[in-house]
């Protein structure tokens, strides 16, 4: 919009009409009275004097791009390239920046076969160069028995080219559920020991027909085979282990006890306390369970 300078202030460059300010036209904050008798408030000349932004137009370069390019939206952003030299200065400062942005931070994924590529790519990732690079701390107390296993995860992880963190995510959730299986593990050697009467007397459904008659059959036999536990010291392995209040263990092992002179504790100080009897023991005792004693009675 072109401002006509003296046609707004046109009161300070017309003659006196009348002299004195008698003779001026009326003019004043509200109104200002034009020579063709149209009278403006001072509202409108403000909205007159406010400049309007030019919309922008395509460029004239647009004229060489496709149709449907030259009338997309997303090609409107163009616009205030107005000329083809800002268009390519634009594309070459892009370019030099994201240049800048490949530095040593930056993850280029190698070509196949780049082996050397591949291995700066890990790092970058935080792959350790080795599988020792993953310590394991969580896995601590399983290293000290079962070292092979900590290291075929270490190799797992390495394999799969997990991070440090990731890798020792990984030692965490094994140490995790190593706990878990180790409190279930406990809770149900406790519920076979608590049980192991009732289990072995079930083994005697078909043989007794009464409850008496199975339960004695099965206290004598726990009784036999928890002195032969203390007799051959391995009353601390069985029990730890899931073989404790096993029926069938137990039963076994009884019936190897009393054919090779085995004897039944006394129900005074509770079954399976390795007390003996006064009662004169089983005569039957062969050769290799005497030897086995003499030499100490332990595996």
């Amino acid at each position: 919009m072109r401002f006509d300078f003296r046609r707004r202030f046109r009161i300070f460059f017309e003659e006196d009409s009348g002299g004195g300010t008698g003779g001026t036209e009326n003019i004043s904050a509200d109104n200002i009275e034009t020579k063709t008798g149209r009278t403006e408030t001072s509202a409108e000349v403000v909205d007159e004097d406010k400049s309007e932004e030019p919309e922008l137009q395509a460029p004239g370069y647009f004229s060489q791009l496709p149709g449907d390019k030259a009338k997309s939206e997303a090609y409107k952003a163009l616009y205030k390239y107005q000329r083809l030299d800002d268009v390519t200065d634009a594309l070459l400062a892009a370019d030099k920046r994201l240049a800048e942005l490949q530095s040593d931070r930056a993850l280029i994924v190698p070509e196949k076969g780049d082996k050397e590529g591949a291995a700066a790519f890990a790092r970058k990732l935080g792959v350790p160069d080795e599988p020792s690079g993953y310590k394991m701390d969580a896995l601590a107390e399983v290293n000290k028995t079962q070292p092979e296993l900590v290291e075929a995860i270490r190799k797992g992880c390495r394999r799969m080219l997990l991070t440090t963190r990731q890798g020792e995510a990984i030692g965490e959730m094994i140490a995790s559920v190593n706990k878990a299986n180790a409190i279930h593990r406990q809770l149900e050697i406790r519920n076979n020991l608590q049980h192991q009467s009732e289990r072995v007397a079930a083994l005697y459904k078909d043989t007794f027909s009464s409850d008496i008659d199975r339960n004695n059959a099965a206290a004598e036999d726990i009784s036999r085979y928890e002195s032969f536990l203390k007799e051959t010291g391995l009353e601390e392995l069985f029990n730890s282990s899931l073989l404790a209040g096993n029926p069938k263990m137990i039963k076994a092992i009884s019936a190897y006890a009393k054919k090779h002179g085995g004897v039944v504790t006394s129900k005074g100080t509770g079954l399976g306390s390795g007390h003996k009897t006064d009662s004169k023991p089983v005569l039957n005792e062969s050769e290799d369970w005497k030897r086995f004693k003499a030499e100490g009675g332990r595996l």
